[in-house]
């Protein structure tokens, strides 16, 4: 007779609760690892990476990035020549990710003066960028914007939520701003609308904000597969509500991760 696998017992009834935020996600955040790695593969396997992470309301994300060593065409394909225009922008996307990084703690010239030496590698350049952050990096609270996955994964059944890969649709980081962040969408934007922006009790604007184009794409909404209402369910959300995360800014001063910087 085969062996018949226990399907009943013990499960958890506890609720979970995702720690990220679809938008603003302010206060609690902070970069805790920022790291060249010879083992950044999967499972542990050999190579080279810069190894970010963010400890975002009480979780860790990653956020690693890798040598640029190839880039895409307009059908997917695969261009390894760095003189081509896709592998150039792809370069070129990647230093403006890091950089947008480092000015969250350090300001424009000094960060350009750094970077201005010769850099000589991957791993010269990880650990130039890194010794221009502050030590106290780790504690300095952060506000940062998530987005939702432009495609569903593969094996996976829904989008979730990422920090995002480009600057295209403008900041997504900035150092904690003070106060309680409302949020604020503008019914049927125009591309070129600010369509969902955060305001404090003081009635500031914050930084972080975008425009109606990126609110009509994919990174605006969770899809679900076999669900032809997942854009329009999130998307009815009042064009002036409160975030889900709308409150922590204020409290900056919340226990911070232990790390090791």
């Amino acid at each position: 007779m085969a062996e018949q696998t226990q399907m009943y017992g013990y499960e958890s009834d506890e609720v979970v609760v995702s720690a990220f935020n679809f938008g603003l996600n302010p206060g609690k955040v902070f970069l805790i690892k920022f790291e060249w790695i010879p083992n950044g593969g999967q499972d542990g396997a050999e190579q080279e990476a810069l190894d970010i992470v963010f400890n975002i309301n009480g979780k860790d994300k990653s956020y690693r990035k890798f040598p640029i060593i190839k880039a895409f065409g307009k059908n997917n394909e695969e261009i390894t020549d760095p003189s081509a225009p896709e592998f150039k922008e792809a370069v070129k996307d990647f230093n403006a990710i890091i950089t947008h990084i480092a000015h969250a703690f350090v300001d424009n010239d000094t960060y350009k003066a750094g970077m201005s030496r010769p850099i000589t590698s991957f791993k010269h350049f990880c650990e130039t960028v890194k010794s221009l952050l502050p030590r106290d990096t780790p504690t300095r609270p952060l506000d940062i914007f998530m987005q939702y996955q432009w495609n569903i994964s593969r094996g996976q059944t829904r989008t979730f939520l990422e920090i995002p890969t480009k600057m295209k649709n403008g900041a997504w980081l900035k150092p904690a701003q003070s106060g309680n962040w409302e949020e604020h969408r503008l019914d049927n934007p125009k591309d070129n609308d600010k369509a969902l922006w955060y305001t404090n009790e003081k009635g500031e604007e914050h930084p972080i904000w975008r425009n109606g184009w990126f609110m009509k794409n994919k990174n605006s909404y969770k899809q679900e597969e076999a669900s032809s209402n997942s854009q329009a369910s999130t998307q009815s959300t009042s064009s002036n509500t409160t975030s889900q995360a709308s409150t922590v800014g204020a409290d900056q001063n919340a226990a911070k991760p232990p790390v090791a910087w």
